[in-house]
């Protein structure tokens, strides 16, 4: 069957049951984006999708239980995959399904509407988020319109790209993560009929689910996709997974090996390639950097690069300028509202595949340097004392937000971490966590991993009462009892110029929360709030 006979088949209009929920509203709004009658039924009583619905003209029947009439005058009965395997929802379906409607689910979406655009994906261990958010603002900036899932969730499991690159709009721009499952990233790259790749960097990350060189097979399917990549060049490890065979690849990266802000850098990392010491010239951040071996295996020439990056303070804000260079033939300065090297390696890459995507220099500076950042990524939810929250939950997003924090540091204020994070990142990257934490002034461990990881702390740590055993989900590592004990002991420790930051995704999800509650309660003053 052609797409044409499947959409004129639905010419009476659809049902869509579950559309509340995650992947039936992503259903329900693309068949709606094709001009069909589209009507929602839903036992929920409301969504915060509701605004998003009425807009895209979906009929909602909600706190609505199946009945002898939901499915008159339809032509066909789309249902969420979540409610395919209920037994006792599906009777309910057949039983009032008189007319024998057909029944159509995930996988006729996903064969019969591909999209019409270019679809941009981004993956990587680390600024997966910042630097999706930071290229879509880019474009949004010049007039384009980005397909939005308006889930209230990371989005970027295995159906929602795939779903999100057919709503309507100019070009998809997706965010595809992993938890380390071979296979994951594929299918839903081809799902989504990625055309651009964009990759980070790899790091260690979700070995829960595999030993590491598992981990940076999964992150190389997102090569095995793309017809065009931009890659980071200054990352040894996703370098080594590079075939140039049949594709398009740009690099982006960081040429400032005489800046001060690098003069003591160095690091330890083996060659992927022949296991060799690798001969590091400079390194950014962690592994990233300027190097070569004996064996021949070095950087790559940068399509798109940063240098004279310099990194100010004000008034405990850290914010940085850097000169960008697209291949040696024009450069300009930029000026990032948020601080930070990670942020450099983020907006490069967004700079690097706007441009190769048709963009204008000028235009794509100034999306930028617009650019506010992510909720969760650096984000200051308190002014006096500064309260920071950050997603960072692994050995080099550690290492990444506490060097941005401790150029806060003076010697008039202290920096108290407070840690939620879940391992996820096997012994060795607890222990490297640990130690990155060790140059805090006080550390606060407020997770069953991080309480762990608080033996190997080389710096004054302080304990909650409540740090019984949490079961965690996923990757939350906290409850948000223990955030909120760990806020108030870190309000108690601190003084008004202090710095408190966050790190974890319970920390992210329960801090403000937290805050307020404990605001409300007259533990700090309340006009200190942002």
């Amino acid at each position: 069957m052609e797409k044409e006979d499947f959409v004129s088949g639905l010419s009476r209009g659809v049902v869509v049951l579950g559309g509340c929920g995650t992947v039936g509203s992503l259903i329900a709004r693309i068949l709606a984006s094709h001009d069909i009658d589209v009507t929602i039924i839903d036992s929920t009583p409301d969504s915060y999708l509701v605004p998003i619905f009425k807009n895209e003209g979906i009929n909602l029947r909600l706190a609505e239980q199946l009945d002898k009439d939901s499915f008159n005058n339809q032509s066909a009965i789309f249902i969420a995959p979540s409610l395919l395997n209920n037994q006792i929802f599906m009777g309910k379906v057949n039983n009032f399904n008189k007319e024998n409607l057909p029944i159509y689910s995930i996988d006729e979406i996903l064969k019969f509407f591909t999209p019409n655009k270019p679809v941009i994906a981004v993956t990587g261990t680390n600024g997966k988020s910042t630097t999706t958010h930071a290229l879509k603002h880019i474009f949004l900036a010049n007039g384009y319109k980005i397909p939005s899932h308006g889930l209230r969730i990371q989005g970027n499991s295995e159906y929602i790209p795939a779903l999100q690159s057919r709503l309507s709009g100019d070009v998809g721009i997706l965010e595809i993560g992993t938890f380390g499952i071979s296979g994951e990233i594929k299918r839903s790259a081809s799902n989504s009929h990625v055309n651009m790749g964009i990759i980070t960097n790899i790091t260690h990350d979700h070995l829960n689910n595999g030993t590491f060189e598992d981990y940076i097979n999964c992150k190389k399917e997102m090569i095995e996709v793309a017809e065009k990549l931009v890659l980071d060049g200054d990352d040894p490890t996703l370098l080594n997974i590079v075939d140039c065979e049949g594709k398009e690849i740009y690099y982006f990266g960081i040429k400032d090996k005489d800046n001060p802000l690098f003069r003591d850098s160095d690091y330890d990392m083996k060659c992927p390639k022949c296991g060799s010491k690798l001969e590091y010239n400079v390194n950014y951040l962690r592994s990233l950097g300027e190097f070569k071996c004996k064996c021949g295996f070095k950087n790559p020439p940068l399509t798109v690069y940063a240098d004279n990056i310099q990194i100010t303070k004000e008034h405990k804000i850290t914010k940085t300028t850097y000169t960008i260079h697209f291949e040696d033939k024009q450069t300009r300065t930029v000026r990032l509202p948020k601080g930070g090297i990670h942020n450099v390696y983020n907006s490069l890459a967004a700079a690097c595949a706007a441009w190769k995507s048709g963009l204008d220099i000028d235009d794509i500076i100034s999306g930028i340097e617009s650019f506010k950042g992510v909720p969760g990524r650096l984000e200051y939810i308190n002014k006096d004392p500064t309260i920071i929250i950050d997603f960072a939950h692994n050995p080099a997003g550690v290492e990444t937000i506490i060097k941005t924090v401790l150029n806060l540091k003076t010697d008039h204020n202290k920096i108290i971490v407070l840690n939620t994070i879940s391992s996820e990142s096997g012994r060795e990257g607890d222990m490297t966590i640990a130690k990155l934490l060790s140059d805090a002034d006080i550390v606060i461990p407020v997770s069953t991993s991080s309480v762990e990881m608080s033996k190997y702390i080389d710096t004054e740590v302080a304990q909650i009462k409540n740090n019984s055993k949490f079961n965690k989900t996923g990757t939350i590592g906290s409850s948000p009892r223990q955030v909120e004990e760990g806020l108030k002991l870190a309000l108690n420790l601190c003084d008004l110029n202090d710095i408190i930051l966050v790190l974890g995704e319970a920390g992210v999800k329960y801090s403000k929360n937290a805050l307020n509650k404990i605001l409300f309660e007259n533990i700090i003053n309340k006009s200190s709030y942002y």
